[in-house]
């Protein structure tokens, strides 16, 4: 990807679309869920590119097509007519098709037609001289796939110059600068001196990957590597009707409770066993990971990243040092695992289960008896209040963190990420400055914001950086305008003391 000249940047993440394209749980044949979610994304173009597209670099800074929650089952009833290259796995059939290239592109197939007026709009977009930058997040790490990427540029290609009449040699000049305006980026963007951006899951135990740049399966090759996020939603979050994942990160214990009760003893059952299932399926996978994992990953990782230094003209010393900064995923750390899975609770109850049994053996008075026990329980206790700050491995915190030292080490202005769906403003000292644009879903239940007279509750938030100076935005659907996002939600994260902290780190690393 080599970025041609400046332009003003439209940056957005976590788009995530195809997500509600799910073929077993009864998408097939029902009316869109939510028709204005494309409309939305038409009317933001309209608002910044209508007439000078050529000015605009759009930044799609990761999860753009939802590969992971378009569940394609080959025998279900639907739209799509499927002429198959591969054989269909029994797994497949109940699950929904893996990700592997073949399956990847009808996927793909079936998320074009989905949103069919979105990429129509995306095409004229790009027709009109604008520029589209794809970032690999973890919902989309199949585009890693260059016949994925080929096939999407093919056909947003075809998108773009549906109905025209052109010779030969005009259509093969304007498709090929058409497609030369589309890119795709494995990893990271980078203007030097203005802009920084990346997806962020790879600072996300739960979702990222050991080889970013080279995220093949160590034990199909074929196969793209399964971290933890992807257990839980292909064998969990996928079966279910009433789950959306994205909604229930708000969610309470209460909210919880409430869910598992509205489902009925049968419902119960149900979750509980699929949620088993996929438990089982994360620790069989964590085993076979550390069996078949061979060195030839990390060489194609290092050559890759080899790659990313000389395209953007920075010595490969820094990438590596910023390549470190990722989080070792949750399947290769058996302590994090257990954590996940509620087993250091189990152990921790058995542990003082075994203890208690002891005290119960050796003393023969009551009185040391009970005090034995109210030792035990109280030691249980204090080992739980140490274990719970551990249990909850949110990756905001991190994405900071690591964007001061990106920001150091690339000596870049701004540092921009996504995928923890909070938006944050975040200074970095020197005039640095971290901002996560949050995401660009459709909003909860009953809070849809459709009266322009009404204040606007949006949350279809944007970067936009005009020059150097950059500003997060919210679309207003209703109104079809923006505004500034609110002052709370943009708020420094970080305390004095924590950036006094971090500076000291960074001036310590190598």
């Amino acid at each position: 990807m080599v970025v041609s000249r400046e332009r003003k940047l439209l940056v957005l993440s976590d788009m995530h679309l195809g997500r509600d394209c799910n073929y077993i749980t009864g998408f097939a044949g029902a009316a869109r869920p939510d028709t204005d979610f494309d409309q939305a994304f038409i009317d933001l173009l309209d608002h910044y590119t209508d007439g000078c597209a050529e000015d605009w670099r759009l930044v799609v800074a990761g999860d753009f097509i939802d590969f992971v929650e378009v569940v394609v089952v080959p025998q279900a009833q639907g739209p799509l007519k499927l002429h198959l290259s591969f054989e269909v796995s029994e797994e497949e059939r109940a699950f929904g098709l893996g990700t592997e290239a073949e399956r990847t592109l009808v996927k793909l197939d079936a998320t074009l037609g989905y949103h069919s007026e979105l990429f129509t709009r995306l095409a004229r977009f790009v027709r009109e001289g604008g520029e589209l930058v794809v970032l690999r997040g973890n919902h989309d790490v199949e585009f890693h796939w260059e016949k994925v990427q080929r096939v999407f540029r093919r056909r947003l290609t075809d998108l773009a110059f549906k109905g025209e009449h052109l010779d030969v040699d005009e259509a093969i000049e304007r498709r090929s600068a058409f497609q030369d305006r589309m890119s795709f980026a494995p990893w990271m963007y980078l203007e030097k001196n203005r802009v920084y951006i990346e997806h962020g899951h790879q600072y996300d135990p739960y979702c990222s990957f050991d080889h970013q740049l080279h995220p093949v399966s160590p034990t199909n090759p074929r196969r793209i590597d399964t971290p933890v996020f992807m257990f839980a939603m292909r064998y969990f979050v996928n079966m279910l009707t009433d789950f959306a994942a994205h909604n229930a990160d708000m969610w309470t214990v209460r909210d919880y409770i409430k869910w598992l009760r509205a489902k009925g003893p049968a419902g119960m059952f149900y979750t509980g066993r699929m949620g088993l299932e996929a438990g089982v399926r994360m620790l069989v996978y964590a085993g076979r990971f550390a069996i078949g994992r061979v060195r030839r990953y990390n060489k194609e990782h290092a050559k890759n990243l080899q790659a990313e230094a000389e395209r953007f003209d920075v010595p490969v010393a820094k990438l590596e040092r910023i390549d470190a900064l990722h989080h070792v995923p949750v399947n290769r750390n058996l302590s994090e695992l257990m954590r996940l899975l509620f087993l250091d609770r189990v152990l921790l109850v058995a542990g003082a289960l075994a203890l208690g049994m002891l005290v119960l053996l050796i003393f023969t008075s009551p009185w040391f008896e009970l005090g034995g026990m109210a030792l035990v329980a109280g030691l249980a206790y204090w080992v739980n209040r140490k274990m719970t700050p551990r249990r909850f491995l949110l990756p905001g915190g991190k994405q900071a963190q690591a964007a001061r030292r990106i920001s150091r080490t690339l000596k870049v202005p701004l540092v921009v990420m996504g995928h923890s769906h909070e938006r944050r403003v975040t200074p970095l000292g020197k005039g640095g400055r971290y901002v996560n644009t949050g995401c660009w879903l459709p909003p909860l239940p009953g809070k849809a914001h459709v009266d322009p007279q009404e204040p606007c509750t949006c949350k279809l938030s944007h970067l936009v950086v005009e020059g150097r100076e950059p500003e997060l935005r919210v679309f207003c659907r209703a109104a079809k305008t923006v505004r500034v996002a609110d002052v709370e939600e943009t708020k420094s994260h970080l305390s004095s003391a924590t950036v006094e902290a971090l500076s000291t780190a960074d001036i310590m690393a190598p």
